[in-house]
């Protein structure tokens, strides 16, 4: 399939629209092409399908109506509930033919029979708020959310992008962090070292060796956070109480990478092949998407748990491929082993009203109600049978209750009074269930995080223990360094002016040095001591523009704000994630998902500059403002 979609921007509008999506979307899994996924269907349905990827096209909304309602027909018989690859193949269709903007009342023509199809919801809800078509737009949602809350396999890939995207997010603020700190503590680093280092020119060469040393980790090799950690401790002597927020927040979100690196490395055995189903295979059967690796790789299940719902999907394969029978022992064995869940009951009864035994199959659809007495498909299914043994009585009774909770099915756009006798209502795999099983919390995610794919550029050459009791080791001990700074003379760098002073930190009540204090800006007294001052505070006002300019909101840092930074240095962070994960996302996925990303990547990349540029001037203002309070700004240097 033809993955090189140009990106075709329409505007400010779009990217206005589309930042709604900036979670959801990149977080769309590569589908596996048709061909790989419906021989899985029996040949009436597969042929339906193919005939309506055929006829689709503009102006073709009437005929395309018709032989949808002639597939869904057909899926519901068996318990399909969703073909998912063809929002997608409609999608490619229009691309290559040039329809590509009159393709959102295709897609919509399709809902009822790929309701599972998170991409084609995604983009239904972006055409509706740049068309600002508030009547679809409400039920679009709805959709887009009812099939990522009800398509549990996708969920795995949902949540492996959203920790994928906080991994990046985290590591921007990381580098923020940690480069606003360095930034903060370099000039008093520099009177320390001009302090100890007595050699010849070393007012130049010292701040070349205090940047190499801060340097020197990277050039090494070393990890991210090895890196950051390093810049961390040795910065928490020289930066303000309030600063060291900043200095733990950063290490806490070192230790989410890491956990973020374990989670990953569990889940990537859930992602199967692209060319077998992928994330988005099909109906997100864990019979076709098997966990993948040699044999013995762990995976977040335990057997058991694996074992059951792949023969729950297994199940419902041979029910939706028309093997009610082989599907109905296999829904037996289920409920024999103490999985009577109200989805098994219900498939199982399924499977028995298309053998004609509509009195055990209402059996089955009634032991589902008892166990949730609200389950619609059951609800909907019992409804059916009753009908079809001329039970009148109880067909009437249920009838309002049945149809009510059918057309609250979201994402799937039941109506009651359009279905035909004998549109089955089929179970997917429980998705509580299967969140339950795979995301409670497990101490392999922080012991194996060095198996996965991001740790080397975190950690590297750290295992998982030992980057944890890195990390330990850096938050003590830049609280220790902290304490022990307050007792030793150190230098201080005035906020206002950068004036260098020697200070015991617990008997210095302010960063601000005695002339800012009484606002004398840089008249002292002619001479000498006069240039200096000046001398000093033109470089010093230089350093934090400069610096405000390649690290937004350092400025801030400077004129004493703490809390403010941070948050803004976390917002910075979230768009420059969204950048990362987005345009790493691009490469992958069919034509649908590719258009998605690249229009998500915009939005992320217009937000990030434009926060860079806020930060950079709000940093640079706010340092302004401390020097006008100081006197120091309307001095003629």
């Amino acid at each position: 399939m033809n993955r090189g979609i140009p990106n075709r921007s329409r505007g400010a509008a779009a990217a206005v629209a589309l930042a709604v999506l900036l979670l959801a979307l990149p977080g769309c899994p590569p589908e596996a092409s048709a061909t790989d996924l419906l021989p899985g269907y029996p040949e009436t349905v597969r042929t339906q399908a193919e005939r309506v990827v055929a006829i689709a096209g503009p102006g073709k909304e009437a005929a395309l109506a018709a032989e949808v309602r002639l597939l869904r027909i057909r899926m519901h018989a068996l318990g399909i509930l969703s073909i998912n690859p063809i929002p997608d193949l409609l999608f490619e269709r229009a691309v290559r033919e040039g329809w590509k903007r009159e393709a959102t009342p295709v897609l919509r023509g399709v809902k009822e029979v790929s309701p599972f199809s998170v991409p084609m919801w995604a983009w239904l809800v972006r055409e509706d708020l740049l068309s600002a078509n508030l009547e679809d737009l409400s039920r679009d949602l709805e959709g887009l959310t009812g099939s990522i809350r009800r398509f549990g396999p996708a969920q795995i890939g949902y949540a492996a992008w959203l920790l994928s995207f906080l991994s990046a997010a985290g590591s921007w603020f990381v580098i923020w962090a940690s480069l606003s700190l360095f930034l903060r503590a370099r000039p008093s680093i520099e009177g320390d070292a001009l302090r100890f280092l007595q050699v010849r020119w070393r007012e130049y060469l010292v701040p070349i060796m205090v940047v190499l040393v801060f340097l020197l980790p990277m050039l090494a090799g070393f990890g991210l956070a090895i890196v950051a950690g390093a810049w961390f401790l040795i910065s928490a002597g020289y930066i303000r109480k309030g600063e060291l927020v900043i200095t733990t927040t950063g290490i806490m979100v070192l230790a989410g990478l890491l956990l973020c690196g374990g989670i990953l490395h569990s889940l990537m055995p859930f992602g199967g092949s692209a060319n077998s189903g992928g994330w988005l295979g099909g109906e997100g059967n864990l019979a076709v998407v098997r966990p993948k690796g040699a044999e013995g790789v762990q995976v977040p299940l335990s057997t058991s748990t694996l074992s059951w719902m792949v023969r729950f999907e297994k199940a419902r394969s041979q029910m939706q491929a028309g093997n009610a029978e082989v599907s109905e022992e296999m829904w037996t064995e289920l409920v024999a082993d103490g999985r009577e869940l109200p989805e098994v009951l219900n498939n199982r009864g399924i499977t028995r009203a298309q053998q004609g035994r509509i009195e055990e199959a209402i059996s089955d659809f009634e032991a589902a109600l008892s166990k949730n007495p609200g389950d619609a498909p059951a609800l909907w299914n019992s409804y059916q049978a009753y009908l079809m043994v001329f039970n009148l009585e109880r067909a009437r009774s249920i009838q309002p209750e049945a149809w009510k909770r059918v057309r609250e099915m979201s994402p799937f756009l039941f109506r009651p009074a359009d279905m035909e006798q004998g549109e089955w209502m089929a179970s997917a795999l429980p998705v509580g269930e299967f969140w339950k099983a795979i995301f409670h919390f497990r101490s392999a995610w922080v012991w194996e995080a060095g198996k996965s794919e991001s740790f080397g550029m975190f950690f590297r050459p750290l295992s998982g223990r030992g980057a944890l009791l890195f990390l330990a080791v850096v938050w003590l001990s830049s609280g220790a360094w902290k304490l022990i700074s307050r007792r030793l003379w150190i230098h201080g760098t005035c906020l206002a002016c950068g004036s260098r002073a020697l200070v015991v930190r617990s008997r210095e009540a302010s960063e601000i040095c005695a002339p800012c204090r009484v606002k004398i800006g840089g008249g002292i007294r002619a001479g000498d001591e006069r240039d200096r001052r000046v001398q000093g505070i033109v470089m010093h006002r230089a350093y934090v523009k400069t610096a405000s300019l390649f690290v937004p909101g350092l400025g801030a840092l400077w004129s004493g704000k703490e809390i403010r930074p941070l948050v803004f240095g976390v917002v910075l962070s979230i768009a420059l994630g969204g950048v990362s994960s987005s345009l790493g996302g691009r490469r992958l996925g069919e034509p649908l998902v590719y258009e998605l990303q690249s229009n998500v990547a915009l939005v992320a990349i217009i937000l990030a500059v434009v926060l860079w540029a806020w930060g950079a001037y709000w940093g640079i203002r706010s340092f302004h403002m401390l020097q006008r309070t100081h006197n120091i700004a309307g001095e003629r240097e």
